[in-house]
């Protein structure tokens, strides 16, 4: 008996390729930030709900657990051990002169910060790490860079953030440009293209950068694409 609906390959594969298709003139990164944004407008939606659903919601019982190394699968027959994920970046706070305060990025787990990662720990077990970039419109790292300008505040000190991960594997993330905190990390902006607005910065990964010694305002970025690198030069003040 010949079916009623027959199948058609070609027509079906014609359907699921037109949904993965980025459409012309429009940046896979970009597209992805959309879709951030409507994730967060939907976490606040249904997070105004549950507050007013439920008077009192206890968090007594919740600990972190983290950052710490976590247990691999065994049951996959791929068992590693204890493991964590990528660390990307790692810059030093030239404002503190002991060399305790650290910066560390994470390939897509945004920023951490030690205050104590020299000589005020004994040994790496009494290293305290917190996070200090969390709520940012993308979490991969590539690059961390702060400016050497003679201050000895680590609170004022001005950080940059190449976001995305430029290591072209298959867990990688591109990033959406610069993030620049002016106060130790406290608050992020984001640069999101050159000075002179010929390069957006959506889509790419920052693998390096680098303040000049000459000009503290002068800044040098090496980015990765899929097929290819490039250096772009800028100034570090917030676009």
């Amino acid at each position: 008996m010949q079916e009623r609906d027959q199948d058609n390959p070609k027509a079906r594969e014609a359907w699921f390729m037109r949904g993965r298709t980025v459409p012309t003139g429009e940046v896979p990164a970009a597209l992805r930030f959309r879709a951030f944004q409507q994730k967060m407008q939907l976490r606040q939606l249904f997070a105004a709900r549950a507050v007013a659903a439920i008077p009192h919601v206890s968090t007594a019982g919740w600990v972190p657990l983290g950052p710490a190394p976590l247990a691999s699968d065994a049951g996959t027959g791929q068992n590693y051990g204890s493991v964590s994920g990528r660390a990307t970046a790692v810059a030093i706070d030239p404002a503190d002169a002991t060399g305790n305060t650290v910066y560390i990025g994470g390939a897509h787990g945004g920023v951490w910060r030690s205050k104590n990662a020299g000589p005020l720990s004994a040994g790496a077990a009494s290293v305290v790490v917190d996070s200090v970039l969390d709520y940012e419109s993308t979490l991969a790292v590539g690059s961390i860079a702060i400016q050497p300008s003679g201050n000895t505040d680590t609170t004022k000190g001005v950080i940059l953030v190449g976001t995305g991960e430029p290591n072209s594997s298959g867990d990688s993330y591109y990033g959406l440009g610069i993030l620049r905190s002016a106060d130790g990390g406290a608050t992020w902006t984001a640069i999101t293209q050159d000075a002179g607005g010929a390069h957006s910065f959506a889509g790419l990964g920052f693998s390096k950068i680098a303040f000049s010694t000459a000009n503290p305002q002068l800044v040098v970025a090496a980015t990765a694409a899929a097929t290819q690198g490039f250096v772009l030069g800028l100034e570090s003040r917030s676009r």
